[in-house]
């Protein structure tokens, strides 16, 4: 016989033998056992997930005459070994691709009034079923509802979007999940020990199944492919990433600590030499995305950290950094693969994130020069440029300066005729000993406010643990002092509705925006989600198992009607409020007015920039 694909060699032939679906598994044989079979039926999911299996499976356990205990077919009686001819008469299996006129339809109907040749049901399997034409659905809509009482149903299809509602309210949907990695990874290794093949390294598997996206065949298929450049049926790393295409573990190990260390020539050398060993610039993106996930979900974890990332120094690494780092080059990527030349511009991208630091040195604060005045509060530098744009920088400090560093005034814009002469030194300096004579200007309420919830929060996090209060805030301050990396994650959302806490439990409920879905996913994942509880368990007195910690995503349109906002956006929308105060406080401040006046102009822009060194 010839070779045989692993794909169909490894096609489930019981419900047990179906990857990652055992949800609707259940359900099926659930039916069966209680012999409430539906008149249609529909399966959806992505590609290679089992649904024409299922569908199969289904079929011939519905027509078995001597069901097993667990609801699968015997596949000793007639009706199995007729399913098994291919040539049943009794199960018909359809291609919605190529049968989807309203006149092949129109056959089917045609025929679904005869009887089964053997057994109580005909059953009718129509793959691709979104295939069919629109008039080809209306035909099919009656027989659909109210089929003869031997046919059933089966339709798959992976959108299930296209499907007409008229079609969708007639069926019983079941929806395919992608199998998750571990589940393919015990999959590929029980292949393997039958079929003899060995793997160097436990990780090239896992490699496999990332590639796989969730889909059994396409795993398969790429176990199929990588077999072909293996020799003796030996796999190692090299054969997977020449037969995939991808960047070898190692190297994008390096790529990352080289990225994060700041250490630009080796990071353009590795990438080159990727780009040299004919691996797709989007798989390099894709697997230096998947690797910074992987560091990110570390991040807590320094042992762990040095184990695989030896090069990086993890006591001077921010989580924010890399968060940063994650989220630029998923941003970047998304134009670069889609330039002019794409090779280059994602090399120009990851110069970026690695040259990060470059982008925020340190300034010395100016020294005091000559038409320079002490004031207090704040220190306003104040630049009136040939646009008509004033730059004001602005340090909140006790004493500091005020100062005119540039003047330009465009001719036809001045007030004053051309026979007058304006010393601009000589008016800035009356301005300048005006405003040192003048009374510290009072901050507005609303800064104030803003100020104080931050300052509150800076003496919620000095506190010991103790002196906490057992509420949202005392949590958080608790978790900024024994998991920083932790706190971060869960400002990026907040509480959906008050803390239910009492002695032996504690109820808690975090809703996330959608931009921060990225976190929510983070959070989700089941180590940090039990360390998550552990904290909260820690911090209440309570027992791991009395805490109810629900973790959702809040769309765009329902955190509108609710008002929602995570911590980030309120503190966010503070340092914003706090920043348009000072720039109306610089509007009508005398200083401007008074030059607004002499020269004729407007204030275009302001921009506010703080001192680092304060």
């Amino acid at each position: 016989m010839s070779y045989q694909v692993l794909a169909r060699k490894w096609r489930p032939k019981r419900f047990q033998d179906v990857i990652g679906q055992g949800h609707i598994t259940k359900s099926l044989q659930n039916a069966l056992s209680r012999d409430k079979l539906g008149h249609a039926y529909i399966l959806t999911g992505t590609r290679g997930i089992g649904k024409t299996s299922v569908a199969r499976i289904f079929a011939k356990a519905i027509r078995c005459e001597n069901k097993l205990e667990d609801s699968n077919a015997c596949g000793a009686c007639d009706s199995c070994l007729d399913f098994d001819s291919a040539s049943s008469m009794n199960v018909v299996e359809i291609d919605g691709a190529s049968n989807n006129s309203v006149d092949d339809i129109r056959d089917l109907i045609g025929n679904i009034q005869y009887l089964p040749t053997s057994g109580k049901y005909k059953i009718y399997i129509i793959d691709e079923v979104h295939m069919l034409s629109t008039s080809a659905f209306n035909a099919l809509l009656k027989t659909l509802e109210e089929p003869p009482a031997h046919a059933i149903f089966i339709l798959a299809t992976t959108e299930p979007e296209k499907l007409l509602g008229t079609v969708l309210s007639r069926c019983q949907r079941f929806d395919f999940r992608n199998a998750v990695v571990s589940d393919l990874v015990d999959h590929l290794k029980k292949i393997s020990e039958v079929e003899n093949i060995q793997f160097e390294d436990e990780s090239i598997i896992k490699q496999i199944c990332i590639q796989g996206k969730g889909s059994v065949r396409d795993t398969l298929s790429l176990l199929d492919q990588v077999l072909s450049f293996s020799e003796n049926g030996v796999i190692n790393e090299q054969s997977v990433t020449f037969a995939l295409g991808l960047a070898k573990t190692s190297v994008i190990i390096e790529l990352v600590s080289d990225i994060i260390n700041g250490d630009k020539e080796n990071v353009v050398k590795l990438y080159k030499n990727l780009l040299n060993e004919n691996v797709s610039v989007k798989n390099i993106c894709h697997s230096l995305l998947d690797e910074f996930y992987l560091f990110i979900s570390q991040i807590d974890h320094t042992e762990n950290l040095k184990k695989r990332w030896p090069k990086v120094n993890s006591s001077e690494l921010q989580p924010g950094e890399v968060f940063w780092i994650y989220e630029s080059i998923s941003k970047d990527v998304a134009w670069t693969l889609s330039s002019l030349s794409p090779e280059n511009c994602t090399e120009i991208a990851l110069q970026k994130v690695t040259l990060r630091n470059s982008f925020f040195e340190k300034g010395e604060i100016p020294k005091k020069k000559d038409n320079k005045t002490i004031v207090e509060e704040e220190k306003v530098e104040a630049k009136i440029t040939p646009d008509n744009t004033v730059e004001e920088k602005i340090t909140p400090i006790e004493k500091v300066e005020v100062s005119v560093e540039k003047i330009v005034v465009k001719e036809e814009e001045s007030p004053i005729e051309a026979t007058e002469e304006v010393n601009a030194t000589e008016e800035f300096s009356k301005m300048s000993t005006a405003l040192e004579n003048a009374e510290k200007i009072e901050r507005p309420a609303v800064e104030e406010e803003a100020q104080k919830t931050t300052k509150d929060e800076e003496i919620l996090r000095e506190k010991s643990v103790e002196d906490l209060p057992r509420d949202w805030d005392g949590f958080l301050a608790f978790l900024f002092k024994v998991s920083p990396a932790s706190a971060a994650n869960l400002e990026q959302g907040n509480i959906l509705s008050p803390l239910s806490v009492s002695d032996s439990s504690v109820s808690i409920e975090i809703g996330f925006p959608e931009t921060s879905k990225v976190f929510l996913d983070y959070l989700k994942e089941q180590e940090s989600f039990d360390k998550l509880k552990e904290l909260v368990a820690n911090f209440f007195s309570v027992e791991v198992e009395k805490v109810n910690l629900q973790l959702e995503s809040v769309d765009e349109e329902q955190a509108i009607d609710s008002e929602f906002k995570s911590k980030a956006q309120i503190k966010q929308l503070e340092e914003e409020k706090i920043e348009e105060n000072k720039k109306d406080r610089i509007r009508s401040h005398p200083f401007i007015k008074q030059a607004e006046t002499i020269f004729n102009s407007k204030i275009d822009k302001i921009v506010i920039t703080k001192d680092k060194n304060n």
